[in-house]
């Protein structure tokens, strides 16, 4: 049967995958990990259970076209307008500086120019894909540094287009003006054109007659055929898969069937990107990597630092504080997957040497290894020693930890929210209509001006720093809510807020099971966890319907509520309903 091989192989990297996933779960490291390893033992250079890469490859490239199908569901336009600017400006000037540093090292290496121009943009590009998952992991993708870094990671997987069409011009760089960018930037616009009206004017209709006939799996099929169709087309024109899908999935991501689509596709997701992740670690083999150890670890020392100080130095010129900056300097410190689509074309067109080949592999896969350790260390290294650096303690931009807005003094005893997001708005609305007595922190601009526009008291600043919850009268507030969208600012706020004041009474947002017992730990004397709540709501209602009385319903969710807190089982009273 022919079929048997591939099955053989996809059965073992799914078991390599499973057996070290579970190792990194349990060691509370990202599963990536255990993926990239798991492909580099059962590769080709590895132990060789997997002897033909080329059999997962097509699946693998699936799972990258997924990815970026549910990124653009997920990071909408109107997630671009938050920070557009950044990401244009920013994003622009952060390709352009690595590629120029990047070719001048290589040409001082006495590299040709178009090899030293090529190196530079492989190096410019980060791992949309890998970041994302790390971000999604952590519960970051709605934070400020998240979206930033993922508005960064968009305007380098555009400009790959530009890329992929220059390439046949590199062997002299002199003709990269005139056409060949005209051209290519022509196509980029008309591809996404036609997708936008195709997306506003075809898709709701096609997915509303859909959706109306009852049948799941036609609406699977569907989101399945957008996806991989503009994908397809987009190639077609000489673009990449996976930046047609990205683009099929933006635009879905406006109409009223984007949720839906993201949920019927995300296991699909999650099969093909483990699989994605599998064959990049089988790229290259360990023998490789302990023959050129010395060479490749300066090589990943010299990419980690370049690109992480660059990208921190734009992050702090347009306003993010110092740890904000430094983890987006971080998370984007590797070489991402369209470098290998780069790197493959560069070797076929004979910009590369096979040595320099695989050396790039190698380096790009040993940052992407370390990427979620290096998003980790971000905020442990600077909190302890890098926030003394003046670089990232402060700066006439940095205005989260010398802000220049004025909390009113108003009375004591009142509110502190900080993060006026999807949670924290609901609560601050509702205290506005009560006539409680509030101030918001809250690092995005657009919130701010919203909130100054509707006459609420407010704060442009960092919430995690001492100096911002000082002005906002901390000392004389009643109750700190912490509400920010990732759980290292809500530790972080907590364990500042304890400091300023003792007494303060905090309660707080938990992303994540794991971070409950640390945020008691830090101080907050309540720790609400939305989706747990949900669940209690669930819980007393169905109880309710079944006919147990108020008291013991009560009672119940009450000590389950608690040994949430302390984690200790709690088992159902047998009684039932009266």
């Amino acid at each position: 049967m022919p079929d048997l091989p591939l099955l053989h192989d996809v059965a073992i990297a799914l078991a390599a995958a499973l057996g070290l996933g579970l190792l990194c779960a349990r060691a509370r490291q990202p599963v990536i990990i255990g993926y990239l390893v798991a492909g580099l033992l059962v590769g080709p250079g590895g132990l060789g259970f997997v002897t033909d890469r080329s059999s997962i490859a097509t699946l693998a490239e699936l799972g990258s076209i997924l990815l970026m199908f549910t990124l653009g569901i997920e990071f909408s336009f109107s997630d671009l307008r938050r920070v557009q600017r950044f990401a244009l400006l920013g994003g622009s000037a952060q390709i352009v500086l690595t590629t120029l540093l990047a070719s001048l090292v290589a040409i001082a290496m006495h590299a040709p120019p178009g090899t030293a121009l090529l190196l530079g943009v492989l190096l410019a590009l980060s791992s949309t894909v890998l970041v994302l998952k790390v971000l999604l992991e952590r519960g970051d993708l709605d934070s400020a540094h998240g979206r930033g870094m993922l508005g960064l990671l968009l305007v380098q997987d555009l400009s790959v287009v530009l890329a992929v069409v220059l390439m046949p011009h590199l062997d002299d760089p002199s003709h990269l003006l005139g056409w060949p960018l005209a051209g290519a930037l022509l196509k980029a616009c008309a591809f996404l054109g036609a997708v936008i009206w195709c997306g506003t004017r075809l898709v709701p209709p096609l997915m509303h007659r859909i959706a109306s006939t009852r049948h799941p799996d036609l609406y699977l099929l569907t989101a399945v055929l957008l996806c991989f169709g503009t994908a397809v087309a987009a190639s077609g024109l000489g673009l990449s898969l996976s930046l047609g899908a990205f683009i099929a999935g933006l635009v879905v991501s406006e109409s009223d069937h984007g949720h839906q689509m993201l949920a019927d596709v995300t296991p699909l997701r999650d099969l093909f990107a483990t699989l994605f992740f599998v064959s990049l670690g089988m790229l290259i083999s360990p023998a490789f990597l302990v023959a050129h150890a010395g060479m490749v670890l300066a090589l990943v020392g010299a990419v980690v630092l370049g690109k992480a100080a660059v990208v921190g130095a734009i992050a702090r010129g347009f306003g993010y504080s110092g740890r904000k900056a430094l983890m987006m300097g971080l998370g984007l410190a590797q070489i991402g997957e369209f470098s290998f689509v780069l790197a493959r074309m560069g070797e076929q067109q004979g910009l590369l040497t096979q040595d320099l080949f695989t050396l790039v592999l190698a380096v790009a896969l040993v940052t992407l290894m370390i990427t979620p350790w290096l998003i980790q260390m971000a905020t442990p290294l600077y909190l302890f020693g890098l926030d003394r650096w003046p670089a990232l303690r402060t700066g006439t931009t940095c205005r989260d930890e010398h802000p220049a807005d004025h909390a009113p003094d108003g009375p004591d005893g009142h509110v502190v929210i900080g993060g006026f997001g999807r949670v924290g708005r609901h609560l601050g609305d509702l205290l506005v209509s009560q006539c409680v007595p509030m101030v918001v922190v809250d690092s995005d601009v657009a919130i701010i001006e919203e909130l100054r526009r509707r006459g609420i008291p407010c704060l442009y600043g960092d919430a995690t720093r001492m100096p911002v919850l000082r002005h906002a009268g901390l000392a004389r507030a009643r109750i700190l809510v912490v509400a920010l969208p990732d759980p290292v600012s809500c530790k972080l706020t907590i364990a500042a807020a304890r400091r300023l004041n003792p007494d303060l009474d905090i309660v707080a947002r938990a992303h994540r099971t794991c971070d409950i017992p640390e945020m008691i730990r830090l101080g907050a004397g309540d720790v609400i966890q939305p989706e747990f709540e949900a669940s209690l709501g669930l819980i007393r209602t169905t109880l309710t319907r079944l006919g147990y009385p108020t008291d013991a319903v009560e009672h119940l969710t009450r000590r389950l509520r608690e040994a949430r807190t302390r984690e200790l089982p709690v088992s159902l009273s047998p009684r039932g309903p009266p």
